[in-house]
């Protein structure tokens, strides 16, 4: 859903979106239910846009242990400050930024695309280590067996390892 800046009140306006449709890459994760949107849209002069709300969504990523996959609650505060680009003096404008600058996002044209920033907050909010839970054992690198499950009767043989010398380092 697309919003014009002309359509967006200085006073602020309250947006709920349920079942919100949102791109995204299935290689990364895949949203399992529906992808809610809660914000308040804030014009600020004519050129800039305050986005306060909240995000809440469940994706279903991989665990990067054992490769099944696993649900992840999302729930995202979102504080973000759209400007459309000023094109005279663009250039100057980024070689001297301050602090509060660094938090505006430039726009080529003054519209928000909502569908595109819920994608964006969902990336910003998945976890750098995908893991199903910190007791995860992961798969047998021998066999590929998930030592979740059952655990491994491939007898690993761990004399043939690179490794094995610093086990045996370990022990000492």
């Amino acid at each position: 859903m697309k919003i014009p800046f002309s359509e967006i009140s200085s006073t602020g306006a309250t947006y709920t979106f349920n079942n919100l449709a949102v791109p995204c890459d299935k290689r990364d994760f895949e949203l399992q239910g529906s992808v809610d949107l809660s914000c308040t849209l804030q014009r600020k002069g004519k050129n800039r846009v305050v986005l306060e709300g909240t995000l809440q969504a469940v994706v279903l990523l991989n665990c990067n242990r054992c490769l099944v996959g696993f649900p992840f609650q999302v729930h995202s505060n979102m504080h973000l400050i759209y400007e459309l680009a000023d094109v005279e003096h663009g250039h100057l404008k980024e070689i001297d930024l301050t602090a509060v600058e660094l938090d505006v996002v430039e726009l080529a044209e003054p519209v928000l695309d909502l569908e595109d920033i819920v994608r964006q907050q969902l990336y910003m909010a998945l976890p750098v280590r995908q893991i199903c839970s910190e007791q995860c054992r992961g798969i047998c690198p021998q066999c590929g067996n998930n030592l979740n499950d059952d655990p491994c009767d491939c007898g690993r043989d761990m004399k043939n390892s690179p490794f094995a010398v610093l086990a045996a380092l370990k022990t000492k």
